[in-house]
């Protein structure tokens, strides 16, 4: 990888994320920030089928930001007509905030019909890059249900103009949401060729945005991470669509690849495909896993030493004799030797281009495997195209006016475009079988569903943690630990209320059930009552419920540390008091 940095780079990635399994359902803290909105919920009708539309409403019934109307007529390739309608929409209901749940399409419409609110006009009017200037738009809520555009946390947007068989394109910074939310159980429900073609769109954005002309340390860094998480994830999200591990990265993985490429932009790939979808409507995420591998075979001669770099970032990697041998006489104190045996470095770049070739075998590899796996075309006939691909010149007069073509590593030409597309077109790849390797259990989709609360009410509360606390405080080991802490600590629960506070600011330590301490406790904190349950038999990351503010801390914090120590056998001592209380059945799965 080379190290030297451009003349000039600049990274802004203004939008929070937060990621979580089910944390659409518990967005309090999250939108507290917005004041009281009034919102626009973006998406298309096979996301309100699925639910998830009203499963969002039903989260923010009664909160500062509710849902006052629904656009749902998003397609597949969103339209000029479909922006301009649904901008008219947001205008004439008044709502003051856009938030929007789907896909790519439904994202991009969100963004660009965010400006014709705000701004009037025609589509048309807006095309093209950075016309905004200093001008505000409505705050912004982005929810991907797809892992692959990585629209959420992008400033570019691409409408279809059915009419001229083209995509326009649109790039602003005010673009980028305030929020963005990644909940892997609302990618469930892709069936694995929707799976295969959006993994194939995040995997493409980072290898383009690795060898864009504009790439830089921030983008590299991301786009390198992305190729390793997907070429590791892709087959086995297409074959388990349940396990939420296998979810959450490739949503990760799509995010982290539009925060790269949003920086350093893509390349020829992209240039050809939405020309593609564009002529003949091909999805974007397949007609880039199609383009994929030709492209990095025109690139090559470009940029063979990034492409080595993103072999080894699919764990293909072969030995450098020269730079092996120098290394070892290095340490060994041979330096002269070793400054003579550098000279043969000629060895290690013959290496490093099979490690680039190497690169595209395994690209070429993967679509295969998913041809196997989740019946991804292999060519363009299966995908979509004519047998006599008769708008063939259509699709290269497209591809060379894409902006896109200005960052590819290599020129590109009408001929090579062309060249590429017939190839395409005619190629007759085989599918490629695949075995998976033993996985761990999957994350079933099952728990979106809503739990029940554990405890029924405050009673319940003191009975079983109050209880629990005081055979803390009766340990013979543990007493005394809380003893010596000199600690006041006041724990106050939430969902049902109940406020419980440990004194061991005297010669015992005395426990105090309900709202009765009248002295001002060291150290409070508060949280729901699940989630103590959950914390105190090991099933919950406290430092993370800190930063999602699901506990919130107050008083002299530092000092609680000396708690610490008593934390992991109080673990192991909570079930077998839930045991001995009757209240086995509470106990969570492990």
């Amino acid at each position: 990888m080379s190290a030297i940095l451009p003349e000039f780079f600049e990274f802004s990635m203004p939008s929070r994320v937060i990621y979580g399994a089910n944390i659409i359902d518990d967005l309090d803290e999250s939108i507290a920030g917005f004041g009281l909105r009034k919102a626009m919920l973006v998406t298309d009708g096979i996301i309100v089928d699925l639910g998830l539309a009203d499963r969002l409403k039903a989260c923010l019934a009664g909160k500062n930001v509710v849902i006052g109307e629904v656009f749902a007529d998003v397609p597949a390739n969103s339209t000029i007509a479909t922006v301009e309608r649904c901008a008219e929409r947001i205008r004439n209901s008044r709502c003051n905030m856009i938030i929007g749940l789907g896909g790519g399409s439904v994202m991009d419409t969100a963004k660009v019909a965010n400006i014709l609110a705000v701004k009037g006009g025609r589509a048309e009017d807006h095309m093209g890059a950075y016309l905004l200037g200093d001008d505000v738009l409505l705050p912004l809520i982005l929810i991907p249900t797809t892992a692959g555009t990585g629209s959420e946390v992008t400033k570019v947007a691409i409408i279809a103009d059915p009419e001229k068989n083209i995509k326009l394109p649109f790039a602003e910074t005010q673009f980028f949401p305030q929020l963005a939310i990644l909940d892997p159980t609302l990618t469930t429900s892709m069936p694995p060729g929707l799976t295969a073609a959006t993994g194939m769109d995040a995997l493409t954005h980072a290898i383009e945005a690795y060898v864009s002309r504009e790439a830089q340390p921030a983008s590299d860094a991301l786009a390198l991470y992305v190729v390793r998480l997907v070429n590791e994830t892709l087959l086995d999200a297409c074959r388990e669509p349940a396990n939420l591990e296998f979810r959450g990265r490739m949503l990760v993985a799509s995010c982290l690849a539009g925060m790269a490429f949003t920086q350093s932009m893509v390349g020829m790939v992209h240039g050809i495909s939405h020309a593609l979808g564009g002529v003949y409507h091909i999805p974007h995420g397949l007609a880039n896993a199609l383009v994929l591998p030709e492209v990095m075979n025109y690139n090559m001669s470009a940029c063979s030493r990034r492409y080595a770099d993103i072999a080894e970032a699919m764990r293909i990697e072969l030995p450098k004799p020269v730079a092996t041998a120098k290394n070892l006489l290095d340490l060994a104190g041979f330096r002269k030797v070793g400054s003579l045996v550098d000279k043969g470095r000629l060895i290690d770049e013959v290496v490093r281009m099979a490690e680039a070739r190497a690169a595209v075998l395994r690209i070429r590899e993967l679509l295969g495997q998913l041809a196997t796996v989740a019946a991804l075309p292999l060519n363009l006939m299966n995908a979509g195209v004519d047998a006599d691909f008769a708008k063939l010149d259509l699709v290269v007069d497209a591809a060379m006016m894409d902006g896109s073509m200005l960052y590819n590593p290599r020129d590109v030409t009408s001929e090579s475009v062309n060249v590429i597309l017939k190839k395409l077109h005619s190629q007759r790849p085989s599918p490629v079988s695949y075995l998976p390797p033993i996985s761990a259990s999957a994350a079933s989709a099952d728990s979106t569903k809503e739990k029940a609360r554990v405890f029924e009410d405050s009673t319940m509360i003191y009975d079983v943690l109050g209880n629990f606390y005081q055979s803390l405080i009766d340990h013979e080991e543990l007493g005394p630990r809380l003893l010596n802490s000199h600690l006041v600590v006041q724990f106050r629960y939430s969902d049902p209320e109940a406020v419980i506070t440990l004194d061991a600011s005297g010669s015992e330590v005395v426990l105090y059930l309900g709202d009765v301490y009248d002295g001002v406790p060291e150290v409070t904190m508060s949280m729901k009552a699940d989630f103590a349950h959950a914390f105190w038999q090991g099933k919950a990351n406290f430092l993370t419920a800190l930063t999602r503010r699901q506990v919130t801390s107050k008083g002299n914090v530092p000092k609680a540390v000396k708690l610490l120590p008593i934390l992991k056998p109080a673990y192991e001592l909570y079930p077998e008091h839930l045991k001995s209380h009757g209240h086995g059945h509470l106990i969570l799965a492990s």
